[in-house]
């Protein structure tokens, strides 16, 4: 049995792959990477470096860039103008759903959790510019701490807050809630206030008035009782858990592979060169992080990597580490090594996953496959690395500089030639003194004059540069047909420009299924990451509305296939395609030759060479709606309507038995507000007759009360009269006469009643 590797040796095995792979240094691959980025940036340097004389033209043609940009906005559209990319495929009839929603989740992820956008145009434009666009999916464990802040929280929201198992409270405080306060002070205000206004009732025994203050009084007692309404402010502490897919572009100097490698998945090594800081290791679960020493540091020097950096930052060069106190921050450049060996012993090579940070072993597992997609414009065979866009324009680009700087060259020396001047006979200081309309004053005629030089011959100048946009067009297979940009271009046919534009389309065609190839390679990458990590569903928002994915169920089920629209010809001829297919699945419809689910893709695909990114606002998915009804039996149907007849005489007896229902009781109802009516009018004249009867008493007692009054005084006077009447009679008896002129009327008191009433 064969001897496996101890840790020491593989890791010795890791630098020793590592250090023989293409990409680690400077070699020939990465000078020409380097090459390509300054003939992108237009930089004059290297190739294109201006000769060391001064006053020469410096410029820079900038064919490599221009053909770039050129390129990428097709290619974008063709990939990324959709919601989808690719499509996956069921490999049973049973399992379309499966397949639909599967390839809209990955589709989702691509798209929404990864910006898929910017990845897709990263990855090309490194491919169309440095030979091979690389990205990296995996699933990614990492935690991250964030401290998150809540202020005024009420109760049910605080035990909203702490429910989060990803929460952790590190501070809280709790204050009574000013607002409540506030309005519990208007309620008890208010209720103090009716009970002003209902106490004086209450107090003369008014029933209604003492129950209304019973129940403000106990509102009142309800209100004081109840605690305090409280706010909290709370700190905590965020640490999010778990795994999601995460797709990175790797720039082109952090990748590296085995130098005899055709495709990543065959290589016998392929790696990851990249700057982690000490936090972002701790997180990612590796334990011996602080021990590292000894580290490479060669990648901070790296001349792609400066190449790349110096052209926004002049000190490129210069290495970013942090210098601070902060530990955590500290960064590390570790290698994330794919090698296959034979590390349990058993004689057969297995594919392993080492990660490598200076004199440690970070982590060391056996994986099933290599993280990393490659997409490349030209292949070449046999080998991994092809040809980029950039290496086939370099060349036009370095010409067609040399020929732009001789003729501004020329230019420049027409404009500012030089003068011959006979010593001693020209005033210098004029002649020095270039200014319109300036004098230079002479001592004799012909003493100053200008030294005859050869004229370039800008017509032949003019024709090589465009032998070289020629040249440039053919090597790239991009025109400036293809562009939109060439006037000359409208002045020839349609059916000429249309094969000038197909010929260009085809290369560029060529070109997208190249890359399709690499979509499809990252799209299945992504779904055997989700079938293998993801352990619970999700619920997501796709187009038919909120969706629970389980990738569980979709373990080994599908086929993929790209979903782009290439080898059609450029866009205007795809649109006039689609318009006659769409034509003929009119005329074909009646004939059942086609289906609404064949024109439904047909209108969609349309729609989004029309620059619309979906088409379901102006299209409805006919497998998406519900299924039309199948026509019935008609013993069936004769069935159903006796069904439906009995059911109706069914119902319409129901229906009469509760209208009669209805009308008694509504006769029951009237007859008893009559009763009701009655019995309050006969309590109401009872009533009346009652207060009739005893105001009538009330009349007759006081009545009653005013004769007895009356007899009492009369009694009263008729003694009195009896009693004077009786003294008069005795002093006549005693013969006293009487006063002359006194009237006996005089002598008699009156009578109190009369007096009362005016009467004598």
């Amino acid at each position: 049995m064969a001897k496996g590797l101890s840790e020491e040796e593989l890791k010795a095995l890791v630098l020793t792959e590592m250090r023989q792979s293409l990409g680690y240094s400077s070699s020939r691959l990465s000078q020409a990477r380097q090459k390509a980025e300054y003939y992108y940036l237009g930089m004059a340097v290297g190739d294109l470096a201006p000769p060391e004389v001064e006053g020469r033209s410096s410029v820079v043609s900038t064919d490599v860039r221009d053909t770039i940009e050129s390129m990428l906005p097709q290619l974008m559209l063709t990939f990324c103008g959709g919601d989808s990319i690719v499509e996956f495929e069921a490999q049973n009839p049973d399992d379309e759903t499966k397949a639909s929603a599967a390839t809209e989740y990955v589709n989702y992820l691509f798209f929404k959790k990864n910006n898929g956008h910017k990845i897709a145009y990263v990855w090309m434009k490194d491919a169309l510019l440095q030979k091979n666009g690389i990205v990296k999916v995996w699933w990614d464990t990492r935690f991250e701490e964030m401290k998150e802040e809540y202020k005024g929280l009420s109760q049910v929201e605080l035990a909203q807050i702490l429910d989060d198992p990803e929460i952790e409270v590190i501070a809280q405080q709790a204050y009574p809630d000013e607002e409540d306060a506030k309005q519990r002070q208007q309620a008890v205000e208010q209720l103090n206030l009716q009970l002003q206004q209902a106490s004086p009732a209450a107090q003369q025994g008014d029933q209604q008035a003492t129950q209304a203050v019973q129940q403000l009084q106990g509102q009142l007692q309800q209100i004081q009782a109840q605690p305090p309404q409280m706010l909290y402010d709370i700190t905590c502490k965020r640490v999010k858990t778990g795994g999601k897919i995460q797709i990175d572009n790797v720039p082109p100097e952090e990748f590296l592979i085995a130098r005899n490698a055709r495709d990543i998945q065959t290589a016998r090594f392929v790696g990851h060169r990249v700057q982690r800081t000490v936090s972002e290791l701790k997180s990612m679960g590796y334990k011996n992080v602080d021990n590292i020493s000894g580290e490479d540091q060669g990648q901070a020097l790296n001349l792609e990597r400066i190449q790349r950096l110096s052209w926004n930052d002049e000190n490129a060069y210069l290495s970013d580490e942090i210098t601070n106190a902060d530990e955590s921050q500290r960064k590390i450049w570790i290698t994330e090594a794919y090698v296959r060996c034979d590390f349990d012993g058993d004689g057969i090579s297995e594919l392993r996953k080492v990660t490598v940070a200076g004199n440690e072993l970070l982590d060391n597992e056996e994986v099933d496959f290599i993280p990393f997609v490659d997409i490349t414009p030209v292949p070449l065979p046999h080998t991994f690395f092809g040809l980029s866009i950039a290496d086939l324009a370099m060349e036009s680009q370095k010409t067609k500089t040399s020929i732009l700087r001789s003729q501004l060259d020329n230019l420049y020396l027409n404009v500012n030639g030089r003068y011959f001047a006979v010593e001693g006979q020209v005033n210098l200081d004029d002649l020095l003194t270039s200014r319109p309309g300036g004098v230079v004053r002479i001592k004799q005629p012909g003493a100053v004059g200008r030294l005859d030089q050869a004229q370039g011959n800008s017509g032949e100048a003019m024709g090589l540069l465009d032998y070289i946009q020629q040249d440039l067009e053919n090597r790239t297979g991009w025109t400036r047909y293809s562009q939109g940009n060439d006037g000359d271009g409208l002045n020839q046919t349609a059916q000429g420009m249309n094969i000038i534009t197909n010929k260009a389309d085809m290369r560029l065609d060529l070109i997208s299924r190249n890359f399709a190839e690499g979509f499809t390679a990252l799209f299945k990458l992504v779904l055997k990451l989700i079938c293998q990590h993801q352990d619970k569903k999700a619920q997501v928002k796709l187009s038919n509305g909120w969706t629970d994915i389980d990738p569980r169920e979709w373990h080994n089920q599908f086929d993929v296939s790209i979903n782009v629209g290439i080898g059609l010809g450029n866009k205007d001829q795809k649109v006039n395609h689609l318009m006659a297919l769409l034509a003929q699945q009119e005329k074909v419809y009646p004939l059942g030759l086609t289906n609404p689910q064949g024109i439904y893709q047909a209108s969609s695909e349309l729609a989004r060479l029309l620059g619309f990114k979906s088409a379901d606002k102006f299209f409805s998915d006919p497998s998406k709606a519900a299924p039309p009804p199948q026509a019935p039996d008609p013993m069936q149907m004769q069935m159903q309507a006796e069904q439906q007849k009995t059911q109706m005489q069914i119902e319409a007896s129901k229906e009469k038995h509760m209208m009669d229902m209805q009308m008694r009781e509504r006769e029951l109802q009237q007859e008893a507000m009559l009763r009701e009516r009655e019995l309050q009018l006969e309590t109401q004249k009872q009533q009346a007759q009652a207060q009739n009867d005893m105001q009538e008493r009330q009349h007759k007692a006081q009545l009653d009360a005013q004769l007895a009054q009356q007899r009492m005084e009369f009694d009263r006077w008729k003694a009195q009269l009896e009693a004077e009447t009786k003294l008069l009679v005795a002093k006549i008896a005693r013969q006293q006469p009487v006063p002359s002129g006194a009237l006996l009327t005089e002598m008699v008191p009156a009578y109190p009643g009369e007096a009362a009433t005016g009467s004598a």
